[in-house]
């Protein structure tokens, strides 16, 4: 316990030869930081979907205050208050809410079990009082459903018992009903009438793009997420450098932690090179070694990871500002272990070995690094350390020169497991990322969990509009009608304004996609070490066209087949005042 954090940790610097790790407590927690993503995930995907559920709630709640505008209209002619009117729909909802609170309280139980399976087991849950905790939350889930029904009820106050007499409507209109023009437009009958729908009545339509908009975002964000946690582009925020294949060697790791052990790296690499090319697979190889010592700068000290690399050249790796190392007297050091020293390029700073060594180095470069919680530095691949201390490597890189394709790669690998079997395993490098987070596989689940929820969510929300809206209309489809409009027309009609819809919330969710996934992950890489983010890799194939498709058709379909209600509607409605 202390009032001053980093002195405190400065001061007890120079004695944690005893231990490999000195930090304060909340770092402790960044250690599953890729555990809890999956956590965070599966708390946004439930926030969107309350948002969408109350969406949906509220047009389940217009369109019954539609339907039932007659009722409404005569209890109000015969003296009855708007409180005691709203309170019989305040019972219902009441009823409705404590019914389905009550359900989702069974069924909290499997679901949830299910949602955390999707997690790793490296997290902890603590399930003492689940079941008090689970009922409180269904009280609270009844009281904030009422709530919300209370306020959009609100619409009774506005009725009156006229409407009742003129069939929902007033009679009265103080604008223009359209912003299109017939004759100037090129558009077909049923186009025209979709699109001018939607210009006239853009509030009403704007919540269905909204709506559309926050399942696709859900879609987009998460397949972004998978696909770089995939990718071996994130090879580099691990402090390695881009390759096709990294090796894990096993227990011949440990036979290059000596003196000589860098020269013994060398001289490994460059015989795998030599095996690699006599077998038809020109390649670099490399590898990097991590060494835990103590850094210091004026009156701060801090231990840190050295990073160096065999087999690389300093400009193969990612620098935020200044310039690589150029000779053995350079080191780059990341942004967070800047701060922490209060170092900038330029300055002189120093390496204390294990072994006793001090060496004293020039900042010449910022860069972001994952690795000992962005606190390390990176050496140049000429300076002469002992590797007696090393900790250990991350495996051996592969990087083959004559740019093979994915399929080649893949072949590459089940060959090199036949030349070198005692190897640990032969990883591509998205497989190596995706083992190193672990996370890859259960966020990949979530995405296919919440596209089955979108096709839902999509049909249910586009159902209930489109009925609500035929409610609504019910006078302008039996005029349409009755002018000679043919069914199809009708069923055209109604298609498209949700298509239109559908695909405007498409287009937005594609441009903000990246956006918004930066939005949801930078800070949790930022937890990490990368305060600048990292670079996401994107899946063309299932952002522009799988979820588009599954969006755009659940959306079709589905107002089609509620459309068809119309059929119902007849001409002679025109003139309907029951």
């Amino acid at each position: 316990h202390t009032a001053n954090l980093d002195k405190t940790l400065s001061q007890i610097a120079d004695i944690s030869d005893s231990f490999t790790f000195a930090g304060d407590t909340d770092m402790l927690g960044k250690a599953y930081i890729f555990d809890m993503i999956i956590t965070g995930l599966i708390l946004v995907v439930s926030f969107i979907l309350i948002i969408i559920s109350f969406a949906v709630l509220r047009f389940t709640i217009s369109f019954t205050l539609s339907e039932e505008f007659r009722e409404i209209g005569v209890m109000k002619a015969i003296g009855i208050r708007n409180i005691k009117i709203r309170g019989l729909y305040l019972t219902k909802y009441f009823a409705i809410s404590v019914v389905g609170a009550a359900i989702g309280l069974v069924f909290s139980y499997p679901f949830g079990n299910m949602l955390m399976s999707l997690s790793t087991n490296s997290i902890i849950i603590n399930e003492r009082n689940t079941i008090f905790v689970n009922v409180i939350c269904a009280v609270l889930v009844a009281a904030i459903i009422l709530l919300f029904c209370l306020g959009c009820t609100g619409r009774v106050s506005k009725m009156s018992p006229i409407d009742a007499v003129r069939n929902g409507q007033t009679g009265e209109r103080f604008r223009k009903k359209g912003v299109m023009s017939l004759g100037k437009s090129r558009l077909g009958g049923a186009a025209f009438l979709a699109a001018n729908d939607i210009a006239s009545s853009p509030k009403r339509y704007a919540v269905i793009i909204f709506t559309f908009f926050l399942c696709m975002s859900l879609l987009i964000i998460l397949s972004n997420a998978t696909a770089s946690l995939k990718s071996g582009k994130l090879l580099k925020y691990f402090g390695e450098a881009d390759c096709h294949a990294v090796t894990d060697i096993g227990d011949e790791v440990m036979k290059f932690m000596t003196v000589d052990g860098h020269e013994k790296v060398e001289k490994y690499l460059e015989d795998m090179e030599q095996t690699l090319a006599e077998n038809g697979m020109p390649a670099e190889c490399m590898t990097e070694y991590y060494i835990y010592t103590m850094i210091r700068y004026g009156e701060y000290e801090s231990k840190t990871a050295i990073l160096q690399g065999t087999g690389t050249t300093m400009d193969m790796y990612e620098y935020l500002e200044g310039t690589p190392p150029q000779n053995s007297g350079e080191i780059a050091v990341t942004t967070l272990l800047a701060k922490k020293l209060d170092a900038d390029i330029g300055d002189t700073v120093t390496l204390s070995y294990p072994t006793g060594e001090t060496t004293e180095f020039i900042i010449t470069a910022l860069y972001q690094s994952m690795v000992n919680q962005g606190i390390s530095v990176r050496v140049h691949t000429d300076c002469d350390i002992n590797y007696t201390a090393a900790s250990g490597s991350p495996g051996m890189q592969i990087k083959f020169t004559d740019a093979p394709d994915d399929k080649e790669v893949l072949r590459r690998i089940e060959k090199i497991k036949e030349l070198y079997p005692k190897f640990s395993s032969v990883k591509t490098a998205g497989e190596t990322v995706s083992d190193t987070t672990g996370v890859g596989g259960a966020i990949d689940a979530v995405k296919k969990m919440s596209a089955v929820l979108t096709v839902i969510l999509v049909a249910l929300i586009t159902v209930l509009m489109e009925r609500s809206f035929i409610a609504k209309e019910q006078a302008e489809i039996a005029l349409m009608k009755a002018i000679g409009m043919r069914n199809a027309k009708i069923y055209g009609q109604h298609t498209l304004r949700f298509f239109i819809s559908a695909a405007a919330a498409v287009l937005l969710a594609e441009l903000l996609g990246m956006p918004l996934t930066k939005l949801c992950f930078d800070p949790i890489f930022g937890t990490m070490g990368l305060e600048m983010g990292v670079e996401y890799m994107q899946n063309p194939v299932e952002i522009y066209a799988v979820f588009p498709v599954i969006v755009l058709t659940a959306t079709a379909i589905s107002a089609f087949l509620t459309s068809l209600y119309t059929r119902k509607i007849k001409s002679s409605d025109t003139a309907s005042i029951e």
